[in-house]
């Protein structure tokens, strides 16, 4: 993983033509030495990130051995930071005094002072000219709080790789929150990339509404364009100064297709790293593919323009509506053409006759809405294109016609694409407060520990009449076990319209025991809230949660008597389908001598997993075998948790079979990911120089997970 470009050479060996490849630092054995000798003649044990300074000096941090190490032009490698020990002391001593945490990013400023991610204590440090080391970003703690603030007192997850920019604003992949954060030169913090939520939506948008996956590393060109390793989602993807993301590399679908054509429209797997050289072209890390992959002239290339969209609208409007009241007016907005369409281009403008009025939040007659981040898919999903609106309390009864449009790329639609919605304005009957409400659960919620749901409650007026209480708080205890984790939303499913649904203004207090929810609970006013109101309430079951039911929650909704709400908290945390497993190391070996590889264990959005000993099934590549030993190690643990695997031989040392249960983030032992670190072994009669890709691993009912060596 390459984190910045230089412009120094590093250390020349001799005697080879330009563009022949040579080794730089390392033995080819696993393991430490000492410092002060040829850096060729030393072991390292897994490094990953490298820069060079301007005088060609080469920096690398040596994961495994705790260090950062430096191979000087003449070839002499030392430890500039990390005593070898895992762990976390301080700030402001020597730094070669200091122990790290798995470090894996680096970068080196003009002005000689030394940046790198300090994994495993969820921090990035800085190594100033004369050796002392500082925390730069991140306050030790493992998660997510807010943007805006002192980058050293907020928590970072699992920072990975980094780069810095020519003014010196050093870029960090933030791995476990899927985010990219920014350091300015005054040490505060931001977002640049990522909304926190796993997962890939669409291009063309803001860079901070989008979803990432897993980002691994970053980099920066000459015009201040970011790019991002976005591991998970398969992609590489560019940031621009303006902050708008586009994808550069990878079509999303994990693989390897022939080399050749647009970056975008290929496969990778798994980028690692991403580096640029000067003349714009963009080095990619393609782990899971064994390759480094280059893009020429990324700096130069332009987005391709929005494929062509159909697009219709269904219509939401009440046939009447007593004044004074809120109704819901606009449409639905589908796509039945073949291609995707980017909801960055969608944009629907609701023009409201006079007499009718916006509702919170809104001015003038012209309502209009686009929808950045989300994706609608050929003849799949809609777009939430329906406004709040009233009919103020001075409206004469009558028929009000207001027009909707649907444009895309800012133009109008190809069809279907202006519609108009006439609402009858009546005056209103007299209505009651929300006492008048039945309201009860209508699903209770059932899942195991750690795992996320949602539950229902229905709000209905027993003899149809209309209920408008106005906008009032409704405050939610979860059960016992239980919290609340975020959006809820509402629904009338019997609306002379179809469907009328949105999300509701809320907060969430007291670690999520409690969730208040302001609005207005109104039923049967106009023909868009006719029948009962839904609400839809995200859960989840505590990861410590003991398995039962539980009574004991609460919906005081206004004056209403407080409800009942039940909890059922089911079995245990997930089975190893949740697993993703990845050789993190590919093991390279003479005929005859031995060496491990490590396979590391992630859960799906680190949710717990604890499915129980079961068998794993490990299939050597083509001319190796198993030694037999194998190990355990939840290295992100404080202290650190290791052990051996029981493990047994078949088929003379082509197949380890492990025993185990593979358990992760189900306590403070075994959070976020789980080590394998195999024994293997070259056959005597194994070709030297090949690498054969056709071992696997089978890890219970988990699809195989390709596994690689070298023949050195």
């Amino acid at each position: 993983m390459a984190t910045a470009t230089a412009a120094g050479t590093g250390p020349q060996p001799s005697g080879l033509p330009d563009g022949a490849i040579a080794t730089v630092a390392g033995n080819g054995i696993a393991g430490y030495g000492s410092d002060g000798g040829p850096a060729t003649a030393t072991p390292l044990n897994q490094p990953i990130g490298v820069t060079l300074d301007d005088a060609g000096n080469i920096y690398f941090t040596d994961g495994a051995n705790h260090r950062v190490r430096k191979v000087d032009t003449k070839g002499i490698i030392t430890t500039v930071a990390g005593n070898g020990n895992a762990g976390y002391i301080s700030d402001g001593g020597p730094a070669t005094a200091t122990p790290l945490n798995w470090p894996t990013g680096v970068a080196v400023d003009r002005s000689g002072n030394l940046y790198f991610s300090d994994y495993g204590n969820h921090r990035v440090r800085k190594v100033d000219t004369k050796g002392i080391i500082t925390t730069v970003a991140g306050n030790g703690n493992a998660g997510y709080v807010s943007d805006g603030g002192p980058a050293t007192a907020t928590p970072l997850y699992l920072p990975y790789g980094i780069t810095l920019d020519e003014p010196g604003n050093l870029y960090i992949a933030d791995w476990g929150n899927h985010r990219v954060r920014k350091v300015d030169t005054k040490g505060i913090i931001t977002t640049v990339a990522g909304n926190g939520t796993a997962g890939y939506v669409s291009d063309g948008g803001p860079a901070i509404a989008t979803t990432l996956y897993y980002p691994r590393d970053v980099a920066i060109d000459n015009a201040g364009s970011l790019y991002i390793a976005d591991s998970a989602n398969q992609r590489v993807r560019k940031v621009t100064s303006d902050g708008i993301i586009t994808t550069v590399a990878g079509n999303g679908i994990a693989g390897y297709v022939d080399d050749g054509g647009p970056a975008v429209a290929t496969r990778i797997y798994n980028p690692y790293g991403v580096a640029l050289d000067g003349a714009g072209n963009l080095y990619i890390g393609d782990a899971s593919n064994q390759r480094v992959r280059g893009v020429t002239h990324v700096a130069r290339m332009t987005p391709p323009p929005p494929p062509a969209a159909d697009l219709y609208g269904e219509v939401v409007n009440p046939f009447t509506t007593p004044r004074g009241r809120e109704f819901d007016l606009g449409a639905r907005i589908k796509n039945r053409g073949p291609n995707p369409a980017d909801g960055q281009y969608v944009t629907v403008v609701l023009t409201l006759a006079d007499g009718l009025v916006g509702g919170p939040g809104t001015t003038g007659q012209r309502l209009s809405r686009t929808f950045a981040g989300q994706r609608l898919m050929p003849h799949d999903g809609s777009l939430d294109g329906v406004f709040r609106v009233a009919a103020p309390t001075t409206t004469p009864p009558g028929v009000y016609t207001s027009t909707l449009e649907i444009q895309y790329g800012g133009d109008l639609n190809l069809k279907d694409n202006t519609y108009e919605l006439p609402v009858t304005v009546v005056v209103p009957s007299p209505e009651k407060d929300e006492t008048a409400l039945t309201i009860y659960q209508d699903t209770v919620p059932e899942v195991g520990p750690g795992r996320s749901t949602s539950f229902n409650m229905r709000y209905l007026s027993p003899t149809g009449q209309p209920v408008n209480p106005g906008v009032i708080p409704q405050r939610y205890t979860a059960p016992t076990g239980f919290v609340f984790t975020g959006q809820p939303s509402y629904a009338y499913y019997r609306s002379v319209s179809g469907a009328v649904s949105g999300n509701l203004d809320y907060r969430i207090e007291d670690g999520g025991r409690t969730l208040i929810i302001t609005s207005n609970p109104h039923v049967n006013t106009t023909g868009s809230d006719t029948g009962s109101l839904i609400y839809t309430i995200p859960v989840q079951a505590r990861a410590d949660a003991t398995p039962g039911r539980y009574d004991n929650g609460s919906a005081s909704v206004g004056r209403h008597v407080p409800v009942q709400i039940s909890g059922q908290v089911t079995g245990s945390a997930q089975d190893e389908t949740a697993l993703r497993p990845v050789q993190e190391s590919v093991p390279t070996a003479a005929p005859g001598q031995s060496t491990t590889f490590n396979l590391e264990i992630h859960s799906l959005d680190n949710q717990p997993v604890n499915p129980g000993t079961i068998e794993q099934r490990f299939t050597a590549p083509t001319g190796f075998a198993y030694t037999g030993a194998a190990s355990f190690g939840y290295y992100l643990a404080k202290p650190r948790v290791t052990g051996n695997l029981d493990t047994r031989l078949e088929d003379d040392g082509r197949t380890l079979v492990v025993s185990s249960s593979p358990h992760l983030n189900t306590g403070a032992t075994d959070p976020l990911s789980l080590i394998y670190t195999i024994g293997i072994r070259a056959l005597p009669d194994a070709k030297p120089g090949s690498r054969p890709d056709d071992g696997k691993a089978v890890i219970g009912r988990l699809a195989p997970v390709p596994l690689s060596a070298v023949v050195a």
